[in-house]
């Protein structure tokens, strides 16, 4: 008799491993399926992030698209595993290790009519109590160049005076803001319109976003102590003209960039700092010399990024009174806001693409006495704006008077208080 149920047992478990094993594969290929929509549905409709988060019950998709982030899909915790896994997979990463933050690359082939072009996209799996979160960067997006300095949002008058100095030699150019915040994009547009036969440029980054036709491109290994010290040490000795540092991150990139800066090369570079006046503080934390720093500086660019009202649906806007109030506007300035409605166009958001806006400080004669001097950066801040400087505040809200963004989209961005 206990032959017979062995075999049974045996005949049942058996029929029963090959149909959670079928179902696993089905759950595994219904996963594939819908992450590679997913991700051929973001990088086909300008989304520059895609968020991949656990819970409980159901993961959640969002779509970071102009700066926010949107929710897309939601799918039950039973696709999860097999999400991840296959990411890791296209991105070359350790999938048995989910104890500790990986990186990847991708190279992804889209579904789009217009162009099938490969897309580098950059993996970053995190744990969390849930699983593992990951978020898709999606890098060699074209929209990172512009042909025009306009195309990234400046006034007219700002742009003969930064091309004035794009043509010198040498000093430093530095782009400040918070991540996100449309550095890279304006960087890339002024290597794109430096690029010439007669010039050496070259550039370390991290990561490189997309490659630049005439420009020697490197991009920083931690790992293998390749880091912006380390590699500008090496660039100096390749008899560049122009030099771009992805970021300026700690006293030893400091010195060397700002020293590079005073040899004879135009040096461009990033800091993560509120706004232009920061940049000079930050330098002096990082124990720079206030002569070096007043010698190096040619013009700090301070930016953010603003939602442009979607064309499609642009209507006059009736703002809350308390942000009218904040903002201190007049009754007449009041009927020149506007907002968009909703459409289809601007995935029902009432905003289309972004544009930069930018606080400049040009550092003349006047402003590097008061630097060396020690003047509090407040005096530094007032002689700028009595030289015509307008703040990102300032900034913001002509964008939102001109109709371009909503006045909730200019106190977003930029401090009001």
């Amino acid at each position: 008799m206990c032959y017979y149920v062995n075999r049974l047992y045996k005949f049942i478990t058996n029929n029963m491993d090959d149909k959670v094993n079928r179902e696993k594969e089905n759950i595994g290929l219904k996963a594939a399926e819908w992450l590679d929509e997913t991700i051929n549905k973001a990088v086909t409709t300008a989304v520059s992030d895609i968020h991949i988060e656990p819970g409980q019950e159901k993961f959640l998709v969002r779509f970071r698209r102009d700066g926010i982030l949107q929710e897309y899909d939601s799918l039950s915790m039973d696709y999860f595993g097999h999400v991840i896994s296959s990411l890791k997979v296209m991105a070359g990463v350790d999938i048995s290790d989910t104890r500790k933050p990986q990186d990847g690359h991708i190279l992804f082939s889209p579904k789009n009519p217009v162009s099938t072009e490969p897309v580098n996209l950059r993996l970053s799996v995190f744990p969390t109590i849930f699983g593992e979160t990951a978020v898709l960067r999606i890098l060699d997006r074209k929209d990172l160049i512009f042909e025009k300095y306009e195309n990234l949002g400046l006034d007219p008058d700002a742009v003969g005076k930064l091309e004035a100095i794009f043509r010198q030699s040498v000093g430093m150019v530095l782009v400040t803001g918070p991540g996100g915040s449309g550095k890279t994009t304006t960087l890339y547009t002024v290597l794109n319109s430096l690029q010439s036969l007669q010039r050496s440029i070259i550039t370390l980054e991290d990561p490189v976003e997309l490659s630049l036709q005439g420009v020697r491109q490197s991009q920083i290994r931690p790992e293998v102590g390749f880091n912006f010290a380390f590699g500008l040490r090496s660039i100096l000795r390749q008899d560049p003209n122009v030099v771009m540092v992805g970021e300026i991150r700690d006293d030893e990139t400091a010195e060397i960039s700002i020293r590079a800066s005073l040899m004879g090369i135009l040096f461009l570079s990033t800091m993560h700092t509120t706004n232009s006046v920061g940049a000079i503080v930050r330098f002096l934390e990082l124990g720079i010399p206030r002569s070096l720093v007043a010698s190096a500086l040619q013009v700090i660019i301070a930016q953010r990024l603003v939602r442009l009202i979607c064309p499609y649906c642009r209507e006059k806007a009736d703002p809350p009174r308390e942000l009218v109030e904040l903002a201190k506007l007049t009754k007449e300035e009041e009927q020149l806001l506007h907002y968009g409605k909703g459409c289809n166009a601007c995935f029902g958001t009432g905003y289309l693409r972004r544009t930069g806006v930018f606080e400049i400080l040009f550092v003349t004669k006047e402003i590097q006495r008061l630097i060396i001097e020690g003047s509090p950066f407040t005096q530094i801040e007032a002689q700028a704006k009595k030289e015509g400087m307008r703040t990102l505040k300032e900034a913001a809200l002509a964008k939102a008077l001109e109709g371009v963004t909503t006045l909730e989209e200019a106190i977003r961005i930029a401090p009001f208080y």
